[in-house]
């Protein structure tokens, strides 16, 4: 309204609610604002970082009841310094302390403030090969490596990385970036000209190379050949003509050997008596030496080369010899002389330029070197003895190369056959090797003849096994013979009925059956073959004899026994057959005593008593060859009708 104060038509505030309590409310007044507590750090800390406990917090404590645990910062620090004075936080410390995590990548990190210009892979090889200077400076290292320091010289694991192809042609971004930080060494003043950037900017592995490698990079190849040549020509030259002359001396004593040249011509003698007339030859190979143990005998138990080994032991004695003439062939078949000649060469050429090098090469101008280098100095202190040593090996390398050419042409082999100048101490050696072999052997059969008789016996036993198994097979079986016996013994007995009251015949008096009794063999002819025939009674200890003669003819007595040992198998064949005999009879004695004393005894419900209307029993034997076989039979008669007198008939009236 118009002259009224306010706000430009404003309406004013209502006014304040009325004095009083709200129902309902169950906490205690609070203000009309929700105030949201200041959740700062306890009072107490821990020394150490300990685990964190990961809980869900309450998104509005203060309608919770959380609210009435909500004390002040005096409460605590009251409540901390409880839970301290009863040993409680320190308790939780000690529980609950988390591991400490390294960080890794911190050292890393200050690596990465130097620059790295070479090739992973190159600095790599730089730290293992240099890995016994690891804990000089890089100025020590390139100190000793530009004056030729012995320490250095002498180590062939820096020798050889400081002659790498990484380490003489340096790449050429390489040599962009290395540039900025390099000197140049061939100016006229190299000392007082500095360097655009600090070479202290590279890594230890890129200061050395370029102080080294990259600096002196215009003769560094020249230089390290030379300095290799100092350490390495005298070993070197050792080896080599070692290697030479052993070749030319075995060569030698392959053209001396009259007996090898003897023993292959008996090779070639026989050889050609054996193969027919369109293989007629008048000369072989050394190839053909390894085929000499593929020609077997007709037995296949020796072969062709054991054939000449005994008759050469045997026939020509002087010959044997020749394996000590051309032993040298054995060590000398692990030479390669095609790789042999070449490493002659290589030491012949590497002498004769590093001489080029110190005459008119980049190794001529000292004032092109490093300041401080010595290689000129090192290296013409030991050229003299090298080219005197390289000299010699030339003369050794001629002298192999010609013997070894003529005396491959006087075996028949083809000198330009790489092939063949590779193997050919290999074939004479395989061929000696093998002789040998048989040497032993037939040594070995001839100075211990106990093994070789045991050899024998047990080569005997078998052939002996094998026979007795064979007769064994054949032998006819005791078991099946007796059971035949028996088969033809019920067979005649019941041919012949009984009937009732019928008096039983005597098996003597059947011709049939004791015919069939006395000769088993009428019996099983209609059951057997004619080649099956059961043998006779005593054929068993008749293979038995024969067994034994054949066993003691294939130990080496042929069969023939002294009379003694005759008359003493006889006579033990003869107790057996006696004993066998006389114990047949005895049990077919006992049965018949048997049959008859049950016959005479009668008994109470016995069946053997002679009555009317009584059971009787006849017993029936059989002689053959004083053996009766007694056969029970019982015969049944009808009453008689008047009974008798034990027991009457009684009859009703």
């Amino acid at each position: 309204m118009p002259g009224t104060p306010g706000l430009g038509g404003m309406m004013p505030p209502p006014p304040p609610p009325m004095p009083g309590k709200m129902a309902g409310n169950f906490l205690a007044s609070q203000p009309s604002y929700n105030a949201v507590p200041s959740l700062g750090l306890p009072v107490a800390r821990p020394k150490k970082k300990l685990k964190a406990l990961h809980w869900e917090k309450v998104d509005t404590p203060m309608t919770t009841h959380w609210a009435a645990h909500a004390p002040t910062a005096a409460d605590k620090e009251e409540k901390y310094a409880e839970l301290t004075r009863k040993g409680v936080l320190d308790e939780v410390e000690k529980l609950f302390m988390a591991k400490e995590i390294k960080q890794i990548g911190k050292s890393a990190g200050k690596k990465a403030d130097k620059k790295q210009v070479i090739s992973s892979d190159l600095m790599r090889t730089f730290q293992i090969s240099l890995a016994k200077f690891s804990n000089y400076s890089v100025e020590k290292i390139v100190q000793m490596i530009i004056h030729c320091d012995k320490e250095v010289l002498d180590n062939s694991v820096v020798m050889d990385f400081l002659q790498k192809e990484d380490m003489c042609n340096v790449p050429e971004n390489t040599a962009k970036l290395m540039a900025p930080y390099s000197k140049d060494w061939t100016g006229p003043n190299a000392n007082k000209d500095d360097r655009e950037q600090d070479p202290a900017e590279l890594t230890r592995e890129d200061q050395i190379y370029l102080q080294t490698a990259y600096e002196l990079h215009h003769y560094w190849k020249s230089r390290m050949r030379a300095l290799a040549l100092t350490r390495t020509f005298e070993p070197e030259y050792d080896e080599i003509s070692e290697k030479l002359k052993q070749v030319v001396s075995v060569s030698e004593s392959l053209r001396d050997s009259v007996s090898l040249m003897n023993v292959l011509g008996l090779i070639l003698d026989i050889g050609n008596y054996m193969n027919d007339s369109n293989k007629q030859a008048s000369g072989f190979k050394l190839s053909s030496l390894a085929r000499l143990g593929m020609v077997k005998d007709d037995k296949n138990e020796s072969t062709f080369a054991d054939l000449v080994e005994r008759i050469v032991r045997t026939q020509y004695s002087e010959w044997e010899n020749f394996t000590e003439d051309i032993a040298g062939v054995v060590t000398a078949q692990k030479l390669n002389v095609e790789q042999l000649q070449q490493d002659a060469k290589r030491y012949i050429d590497n002498v004769k330029n590093v001489q080029m090098s110190l005459d008119s090469g980049n190794l001529s101008d000292p004032k092109k070197f490093h300041p401080q280098d010595r290689v000129s100095q090192v290296v013409q202190r030991s050229m003299k003895d090298a080219r005197r040593k390289a000299e010699q090996m030339q003369l050794y390398l001629e002298d192999m190369v010609r013997t070894y050419d003529d005396i491959m042409v006087f075996y028949g082999e083809d000198a330009s056959d790489e092939n063949a100048r590779r193997d050919f101490f290999a074939k004479l050696a395989i061929f000696v090797t093998e002789w040998k072999k048989v040497e032993r052997e037939e040594h070995s059969a001839r100075t211990n003849p106990k093994a070789q008789r045991s050899l024998d016996e047990t080569e005997t036993c078998a052939v002996e096994d094998h026979w007795l198994f064979g007769w064994q097979a054949a032998a006819p079986q005791t078991r099946d013979q007796r059971d035949r016996r028996r088969r033809a013994r019920l067979q005649n007995r019941h041919q012949v009925r009984v009937a009732s009251g019928q008096k039983i015949p005597d098996p003597d008096e059947i011709p049939e059956a004791e015919e069939g009794l006395l000769s088993p063999e009428s019996i099983s002819e209609g059951l057997t073959s004619p080649d099956m025939l059961p043998p006779k009674e005593g054929s068993e200890d008749d293979v038995a004899d024969r067994a034994a003669q054949l066993l003691q003819g294939m130990r080496g007595t042929d069969g023939v026994e002294d009379a003694a040992e005759a008359d003493r198998r006889d006579s033990l064949r003869r107790a057996r057959r006696r004993e066998t005999a006389d114990e047949e009879r005895k049990a077919r004695r006992r049965r018949r005593e048997k049959a008859s004393s049950v016959s005479e005894a009668p008994g109470e419900g016995d069946t053997t008593m002679l009555e009317d209307g009584e059971a009787q029993t006849a017993v029936a034997t059989q002689d053959d060859d004083d053996e009766k076989i007694t056969t029970p039979t019982t015969l049944v008669s009808p009453p008689s009708p008047e009974g008798t007198a034990s027991k009457p008939i009684q009859l009703d009236d």
